[in-house]
């Protein structure tokens, strides 16, 4: 018996053994240490949507219906040797978006650094491989290669494409073999940030469609966009069509953007950028960096031939300076320019007036006084802040159909690349060309009219109108104003801004023709202030886009009249609208459209534009798993209004809302709120409601995933560990009784 109960002894501590084993076996894990193994396109997708670490164990290419990954979280990614592949052969989608939370950092920990991102080919307006929209992209290693940009106008972004206010540091890796319009490699805007201390941009090139000849094939930075180089970056080899250097393209919107050169990671060995610049005018010298004079000869070279990088005594810092015929760097010439041309003639010290116009430098005052001018360009052009007075009857009208690189690309009757006042009580009648764009009045600064006379700025038919245009802001306190702008095959806009539009007086009338895409009278990025001394007529397929005029009290239709504070007061409902009476209202944040159970109809001109839901209908969402679910309408993102689910509306933060064409995230907060079973979601636009189904599915208790450490079943373990103590304990007393 005794031997027995030696046996039956060790057994049980044989138990215990393995029953402590199996407790180490599910001790958590730190999520700050875990990574995640992923093999397919969903299991990379549901890790994303956790965030953490991830790290691939074999190629991944997307199939038919699946989606790019959008970047919400902390998300590492090792590629480990292995490819991404989106796998596109047509304009669809990009690989990745990284969004406002999410920061995204790939990495390549395998002894070839071979993996890669590759087979994206977008056609909104960003980068086919990763586009980064308010979040940080970093790229450690790897490579990306082999993305396309394919958009019908702009085509930026080959590989990378950095957008509001987003940041994209590149410490290592390779983006190579993408194609664009323009930035190829990646293309980084106003308000965004890249910073390069190491890696290659390589053979990439700016030979997509029908923008064959755009610049920046390697990094194209645009619009104010910061630009910091250190390290060992490389930015060479790239080429647009014609096989030309094309690397790091710097286009002066703003006139002062240039190279920082990394104080924390200086340039090392290694290190070799190619670099072009665009001014809107002439060949005139820029600062290429503000400091760095050492690095001239060793790391920059120009990839526009008629430059070259220079120095100055005593000043530490980098030049781009035009040559002269001889080969060295010119010297100011006499007369002096005074950056402004009229009529097509360049405004010097020696030619400051012509028929019907004269020249005060000393205040930048232009007066024209029945100047009359029809020809191929603008009839006034300039890059610095010019005042305008008009006198008697003036007449402007650019016949040109080409391409201009000194106004931006843009066909305008009056371009200004600063602020531009215009006054006097004479008339002024302008009209913008017939390119791609075309403005009457185009101001890069802020325009303010305080005039007592007549001015009508007029946009001709072609892609893109806007009868007025101002990048900084509009302040109209006095004139007859009229903006118009003709039926275009993508954008019409009387009057347009990217800052507020305030009108304090005067009359004004924006009119917008049909647009493919969109027709608004007023447009403005921020506010609309009407005081009630003005009185302003706005009409489009919609008034005004977005904002109601602040103490407008009336609809926003198709055209509304300011000091009239209800013309529409008793509205009646039309089961099918019509073009004169849209189904939805544009206000400040709210609509008047009601979701229905399938999609809705609103008529923009002639054309019936049917919203649905293109991708996402049906998925499911399983209780507790932490899962992100998106749908996507087919409706643009500038007619987002609002989500509802079950018929009532989310707050903005149980969503993410992106681009592409509408992409609606649902968040694990709110889903974990949600019922087991069936539900409806509606993405309402301005265009109509489009509405689909999705499943709240109960967790599987069952389920065991033991590749993060789960400890579902501890209580099992704990249960087993106790019986193997207490039978040791009950054999110890049996010897004893014995």
């Amino acid at each position: 018996m005794k031997k027995l109960n030696k046996w039956i002894a060790g057994l049980l501590c044989m138990m215990l053994v393995i029953t402590m084993v199996a407790g180490l076996g599910v001790t958590e894990v730190k999520a700050d240490d875990a990574v995640t193994t992923v093999s397919s396109w969903n299991e990379l997708k549901n890790a994303i949507s956790k965030g953490g670490n991830i790290q691939l164990d074999k190629n991944i290419t997307a199939g038919t219906g699946d989606y790019r990954f959008n970047v919400d979280k902390n998300v590492t990614i090792d590629l480990n040797g292995y490819t991404i592949d989106r796998n596109l052969n047509e304009q669809q989608d990009n690989v990745f978006s990284v969004i406002a939370g999410g920061t995204l950092i790939i990495k390549d920990t395998s002894e070839g650094q071979n993996g890669k991102i590759t087979g994206g080919w977008a056609n909104e307006d960003y980068a086919g491989g990763i586009n980064v929209r308010e979040g940080t992209l970093i790229l450690e290693s790897g490579n990306i290669v082999g993305n396309r940009s394919n958009k019908t106008f702009t085509k930026r972004g080959g590989g990378v494409a950095v957008f509001y206010n987003g940041t994209f540091i590149m410490r290592g890796g390779k983006i190579s073999g993408n194609e664009a319009g323009y930035g190829a490699g990646v293309v980084v805007l106003d308000n965004c940030n890249f910073e390069m201390t190491g890696g290659e941009i390589t053979d990439n090139i700016c030979d997509f469609g029908e923008y064959q000849d755009q610049e920046g094939a390697g990094v194209f930075a645009y619009q104010g966009a910061d630009v910091t180089i250190g390290g060992s970056a490389n930015i060479y080899g790239n080429k647009n069509s014609k096989d030309e250097n094309s690397n790091l393209y710097i286009y002066r919107y703003k006139s002062s953007e240039k190279i920082n050169l990394s104080t924390t990671v200086p340039l090392t060995t290694g290190a070799k950028i190619g670099v072009g610049y665009y001014q809107p005018y002439g060949k005139n010298e820029i600062p290429l960096a503000d400091s760095g004079k050492q690095f001239k000869d060793a790391f920059f070279t120009d990839d526009d031939k008629n430059y070259e990088i220079t120095t100055k005594d005593g000043v530490d810092g980098i030049f781009y300076s035009p040559k002269n015929s001889s080969g060295g760097s010119s010297t100011p010439s006499t007369p002096t320019s005074y950056k402004l041309r009229v009529g097509g003639v360049e405004v010097t010290s020696a030619n400051t007036s012509g028929t019907g116009w004269s020249y005060d430098n000393q205040t930048n005052t232009l007066t024209l006084d029945g100047f009359n001018y029809e020809g191929n360009g603008s009839g006034i052009e300039t890059s610095k802040d010019l005042n305008i007075i008009i006198k008697n009857e003036n007449r402007i009208k650019n016949i040109s159909s080409s391409y201009s690189d000194s106004t931006n690309g843009w066909s305008c009757g009056i371009y200004a690349f600063g602020n531009l006042t215009i006054t006097g009580d004479g008339t002024l009648d302008v009209t913008g060309g017939t390119a791609d764009t075309s403005h009457g009045i185009s101001v890069l600064g802020k325009l303010e009219i305080d005039s007592q006379g007549t001015i009508i700025a007029k946009a001709q038919a072609t892609i893109g109108t806007s009868g007025i245009f101002a990048y900084d802001g509009i302040v109209i306190k006095n004139g007859n104003i009229t903006a118009y702008a003709a039926e275009a095959a993508y954008s019409s806009r009387g009057i347009e801004c990217d800052g507020d539009i305030t009108i304090s007086g005067g009359t004004v009338v924006a009119k917008a023709e049909k647009g493919e895409t969109f027709s608004y009278g007023l447009e403005s990025d921020k506010k609309i202030t009407i005081s009630p001394n003005a009185v302003v007529t706005a009409s489009g397929v919609t008034a005004a886009l977005n904002k109601k005029p602040e103490g407008y009290t009336g609809e926003i239709g198709t055209t509304f009249v300011s000091n009239n504070t209800n013309p529409n007061p008793t509205p009646t409902p039309e089961p099918t609208p019509t073009p004169s009476e849209p189904s939805t209202t544009q206000g400040e944040s709210t609509t008047t459209s009601t979701p229905a159970s399938t999609s809705t109809v609103s008529t923009q001109g002639s054309q019936q534009v049917i919203p649905t839901i293109i991708e996402g209908a049906g998925s499911s969402y399983t209780q507790g798993s932490g899962n992100t679910i998106y749908f996507r309408s087919s409706d643009a993102f500038a007619n987002f209004q609002k989500v509802m689910v079950d018929n009532a509306e989310l707050s903005a933060d149980c969503y993410t809302a992106t681009e592409g064409s509408i992409i609606i995230t649902l968040k694990p907060e709110y889903l974990s709120t949600l019922a087991a079973g069936s539900h409806s979601i509606s993405i309402v636009s301005a265009n109509g409601v489009a509405t689909a189904d999705f499943e709240v599915q109960t967790a599987d208790t069952t389920a065991v995933s033991p590749k993060t450490g789960d400890n579902g079943q501890a209580a099992l373990w704990i249960t087993l560990l106790i019986l193997s103590c207490g039978a040791l304990t009950a054999v110890g007393i049996r010897k004893k009784v014995r």
